[in-house]
């Protein structure tokens, strides 16, 4: 085996295709058999519907040196974060997943070993949230490595959330607090830099250990399907989104799509400890961590008093960081010292420069 590991074309499409698919297992251990007809094998997966739910479906794409750098993420952290981030979709409709097809563009760099790896992370999050991939596709690539995800998912027909029901005097909420993702990627940007840095005959060592809180949900986010599993049964909700590209960004989302302002409460915006911290050794705010870092995969929601007060007694991991207004009031910015000013809302944007937050 060369040093630097076996290479893909030693196994061949198939050869590869066949030691995935042992790795993901048997749809049955997600209990999902009894709704596949086929699986891994065919042109398609064939699947039986959900009876009086609405069927989800969700894609997402991860480019290398766009969402991902290998030379700091492990192929494990970084399957299950693709995975549990296409999942995050269909909890931010109180939805409930089970399907997905995992696409893959490999490059020549690629080994057999970190292709198993990596879905080796998809395998588990897939364990975790009790779903069965029953299909996909690999190809060669010329650039770096692409994976495509698709979920599916289902929701009951008067319980699925969109972004668009947002009501002017709802509450904002989000689930539980923000900013370490970015946290933990500054960190992370930070030892890479160290390393290039470093003199190659000495061992380097990174500064990891202090922060293993915000690496943790940099690399392995977790969809709340907890929060979410409250809306699909039990609390009416009016407008939901996941944080993946920041709060602000988000919280115009759901504006735009419902017709509403908001006013965002800086003292209310839940920010960790750790976040605090880490957000200080760079001397910036934590708070911008909070507003403009995305991969946070929190559930951002608008709700009404009552309904609110029913939510209170089940968790205690929601913060109510705002309130919506009538559109032509804005999205503002309330600050500590009642001061107001428009929130900024440019999140990431694939196709430009990144806006006021920090870059990702």
């Amino acid at each position: 085996m060369p040093p630097d590991g076996t290479p893909v074309g030693s196994l061949g499409e198939f050869g590869l295709i066949d030691r995935l698919r042992a790795i993901l297992g048997s749809p049955d251990d997600a209990g999902l058999q009894r709704r596949l007809v086929k699986g891994i094998s065919d042109d398609a997966a064939v699947l039986l519907p959900v009876p009086d739910r609405l069927q989800l479906i969700s894609t997402d794409s991860y480019a290398e040196g766009i969402h991902f750098d290998l030379t700091y993420t492990s192929p494990h952290h970084l399957g299950w974060k693709v995975m549990a981030a296409s999942l995050s979709d269909i909890a931010a409709m109180a939805g409930r997943p089970d399907f997905a097809t995992v696409a893959l563009c490999i490059p020549q760099k690629a080994t057999v070993e970190l292709i198993s790896r990596l879905y080796e992370g998809v395998a588990a999050a897939c364990r975790e949230y009790s779903v069965a991939v029953v299909g996909g596709d690999t190809t060669a690539s010329s650039g770096g490595l692409i994976i495509g995800v698709t979920v599916t998912g289902s929701a009951g027909k008067d319980r699925v959330v969109y972004r668009s029901g947002a009501q002017p005097g709802d509450l904002l909420c989000v689930s539980g607090h923000l900013g370490a993702s970015h946290a933990g990627l500054k960190i992370l940007l930070r030892e890479k830099a160290r390393f290039a840095g470093s003199d190659p005959g000495t061992p380097f060592i990174p500064d990891l250990a202090r922060y293993t809180s915000a690496l943790e949900k940099h690399f392995m986010p977790r969809p709340r399907f907890d929060i979410a599993g409250f809306f699909s049964e039990r609390i009416r909700v009016h407008a939901m989104i996941d944080i993946s590209d920041g709060l602000a960004s988000e919280i115009h989302h759901i504006c735009s799509e419902s017709g509403v302002g908001a006013a965002l409460y800086e003292r209310s915006i839940p920010v960790d400890l750790v976040t605090q911290h880490i957000a200080g050794e760079f001397s910036e705010s934590p708070l911008l961590y909070a507003l403009y870092g995305g991969d946070e995969y929190e559930l951002l929601f608008t709700i009404s008093d009552t309904e609110y007060e029913k939510l209170e007694n089940l968790t205690e991991d929601v913060s109510v960081i705002g309130r919506m207004t009538e559109a032509d009031k804005g999205i503002v910015y309330v600050r500590e010292n009642g001061e107001t000013e428009p929130l900024a809302g440019r999140g990431w944007d694939h196709f430009r420069a990144p806006g006021p937050g920090p870059d990702r």
